[in-house]
């Protein structure tokens, strides 16, 4: 089983994110970090309105477009290992460190395979999921939906696409790029935002048993 990082087994850490803009005046309410992570990369995944992730999160947050760029220097320093001591993307989804153990001991192979920046692995360690393999786009050089990243995953998993689930938050980047490598996707909608009807959905990570015992 691959999984995505960010949006699935962590989020931006809320109360490090309020904290950083409060300093500069821009007071958001850290408990609706979460949710408007799921409605910024709802609204990436429509061509019509795609941007970068934190013009697209911003807005869900309150954040007025005239202080946009105050913003994003915010946001860009606490993403900076070289200018800040903490880990912005840190704060585990529910049941991620539990579920993730429960799949190792029933015996999958969970790999998380993610478009960072070389840090990946460094930061998840730091955030408790230390000992799951980590395949970072900027290590490997390719980065979803190119399906090299997966196809890298899956030479590392011994594994066959027909054989394996990724599970991403995504559309565009998890769910066109799973099934370019022949895997199959499973989109992690919490809020259930996606009404397509193309593809798995779960809303939880312990929802993902299901799919494992439909698979069995």
């Amino acid at each position: 089983m691959f999984l995505d990082a960010g949006g699935v087994i962590v989020l931006p850490d809320r109360r490090l994110v309020a904290g950083a803009l409060a300093e500069i005046g821009i007071d958001i309410d850290a408990d609706a970090v979460p949710g408007a992570h799921y409605h910024a990369v709802r609204s990436l995944d429509r061509p019509s309105t795609r941007s970068d992730y934190e013009r697209a999160l911003f807005p869900q947050l309150g954040i007025g477009a005239g202080r946009t760029a105050e913003a994003i220097g915010v946001w860009e320093r606490l993403g900076d290992r070289t200018r800040s001591e903490h880990v912005l993307w840190s704060e585990p989804t529910p049941d991620a460190g539990e579920t993730i153990a429960a799949l190792c001991r029933a015996g999958l192979e969970v790999i998380i395979v993610t478009n960072s920046d070389g840090h990946g692995e460094e930061n998840l360690r730091a955030s408790g999921f230390g000992g799951v393999p980590v395949i970072d786009s900027t290590v490997v050089g390719a980065a979803k939906p190119d399906p090299r990243i997966f196809e890298i995953a899956l030479e590392r998993a011994g594994a066959t696409p027909g054989a394996t689930v990724h599970v991403g938050d995504t559309l565009v980047n998890d769910v066109a790029g799973a099934r370019a490598a022949g895997i199959t996707p499973i989109h992690f909608d919490p809020l259930r935002l996606c009404r397509a009807t193309d593809h798995r959905h779960v809303r939880s990570l312990p929802g993902l048993w299901r799919h494992v015992r439909a698979a069995a």
